[in-house]
């Protein structure tokens, strides 16, 4: 019996909190507020979350809610639909939930009743997740819907406004179009919109993902705090982290001290896989299997971020297993603080996040050629060392929603992030080496066995501010001199 229940149940296996907490109501309100503004009379939004996804056999994977249902509502619970209707008198906002189930919640837990479900949100009207696809009928064909008995005031006569939008031909449904399907497989709301087209060809539809993401690059006071939670859980394991290196045989050690932190500071789970890369290791941008042994005074890199309601951290600390760089370590470090020390003070309302990753790339183009990386401060080879962006939006995802055509502004969130990583085959296998007159690559060759295989990743959370950027992730030890005195400390 136990097997045959778990396989019904596996698609409302929960393992998070249902709700957050730290937006109020108050600020769902006036979120779908704005968003409902922007879309106008004319229009209905529809958001859906995502099927639970089942891990393996009758184990799902703990659930995580669509970001756009989070930021419009706090909701985690698997079966929730928002419904924006703008133009109507009495239905303008509508979500869709889970009913009570006393068998399943025998399992998975307590689901939240409409009530709360209602008072978490701020959304007045809450129906049963089962009358979705009769409402969208109903609305589309101008009939009352639903029984009164089940959802509070429904049942009146449909939602004439938008059933007069739909014959004036005007009615507009917007849902996220952003693709989620696996493997290119279409997603939930694009099968929902194939089916909407045969059966009321006179729609119109539009994506509201953009809208959302201009909203959510600057956040909330409340944002800010609950980022703040996230990140400061992570410094703590990072700091964790470097008192456990000293000790620690394996990666995967380090890893378990990491995420044992992130629950024991009362977060619910990682916001990404953690990455724990030792020696060579961390010249792997995303590492990701965290097995190997630990060689004794090599490097040690976690790119790490715990989860808080919904909102992820995303910080990355280098630092010696032993608890002291090694001249050629310290040279390749202190390259890379330089670099982040220098763009995170460019990081002011007005500046490109584009203008700060080439500044970066100029200064580490500088320290490259000092150490006879690089014959030339160029792009080109700076890239052999620096392949990826300086840093990115973070949020209610780790790499949050952006646009990058946008100047920064205060109450955005942004990554710094440079990194040098020594991957001397990779160097030698590139075109721009192959071009270079034989005695600048021998000198880069003297440089690759000098540094081999060190790589170092500095990166910080960074709030802009109308002055200076503020470092939200500062508390864990960044440079060499405080790494060195922490990991003293520590041993002692």
């Amino acid at each position: 019996m136990r097997h045959t229940m778990l396989r019904l149940l596996a698609a409302a296996l929960i393992l998070a909190p249902v709700l957050t907490a730290a937006v109020t109501p108050e600020e769902y309100a006036a979120r779908r507020a704005a968003l409902a503004r922007q879309i106008g009379p004319d229009a209905m939004l529809i958001l859906m979350s995502p099927p639970a996804s089942v891990r393996n056999g009758d184990v799902s994977w703990p659930y995580r809610q669509e970001d756009s249902i989070l930021y419009l509502t706090g909701l985690k619970e698997p079966d929730t639909t928002l419904v924006l209707v703008p133009g109507e008198q009495d239905h303008r906002e509508i979500v869709f939930s889970r009913d009570s189930d006393p068998s399943q919640e025998l399992w998975t837990g307590r689901i939240p009743s409409f009530d709360e479900v209602s008072k978490h949100s701020g959304v007045a009207e809450v129906a049963s997740a089962a009358q979705f696809n009769g409402f969208v009928r109903a609305a589309m064909e101008g009939r009352a819907w639903g029984k009164p008995s089940t959802y509070r005031s429904f049942g009146s006569a449909g939602l004439p406004a938008w059933r007069q939008k739909v014959r004036d031909g005007k009615a507009t449904v917007w849902l996220i179009m952003e693709s989620r399907g696996y493997r290119g497989d279409a997603s939930a709301e694009q099968k929902f919109i194939e089916e909407l087209r045969r059966s009321y060809p006179e729609l119109q539809f539009r994506d509201a993902f953009p809208l959302l993401v201009s909203m959510r690059m600057v956040k909330s006071p409340a944002e800010i705090a609950t980022l703040q939670r996230a990140i400061d859980a992570t410094t703590e394991a990072q700091k964790a982290a470097m008192r456990r290196v000293l000790t620690a045989k394996h990666e995967y050690q380090v890893q378990a001290t990491i995420e044992f932190t992130f629950r024991d500071q009362g977060t619910c789970c990682w916001g990404f896989p953690s990455i724990v890369a030792s020696g060579k290791n961390a010249t792997t941008l995303h590492y990701e299997t965290n097995n190997d042994p630990i060689p004794p005074g090599g490097l040690m890199l976690t790119d790490i971020g715990a989860e808080v309601e919904g909102y992820s951290a995303d910080v990355t600390r280098t630092y010696p297993q032993d608890g002291s760089f090694s001249p050629e370590q310290r040279a390749i470090y202190e390259a890379v603080l330089r670099a982040q020390t220098e763009t995170i003070a460019m990081m002011k309302p007005g500046a490109y996040m584009r203008d700060v990753h080439e500044a970066a790339g100029r200064i580490l183009g500088e320290e490259l050629l000092k150490l006879g990386l690089v014959s030339k401060n160029e792009p080109a080879q700076v890239r052999w060392y620096f392949p990826h962006g300086l840093g990115h939006e973070l949020g209610l995802r780790v790499h949050d929603v952006s646009d990058r055509s946008r100047k920064m502004e205060a109450g955005m969130v942004i990554t710094n992030e440079p990194g040098i990583y020594v991957r001397a085959n990779d160097v030698r296998a590139s075109r721009a080496y192959a071009a270079l007159p034989a005695n600048e690559r021998a000198g880069i060759d003297a440089a690759l066995a000098k540094y081999a295989d060190i790589g170092v990743r500095i990166e910080d959370d960074i709030l802009i501010t109308d002055g200076v950027p503020k470092n939200l992730s500062a508390a864990a030890p960044r440079t060499v001199a405080e790494i060195e005195a922490f990991m003293r400390a520590a041993g002692n």
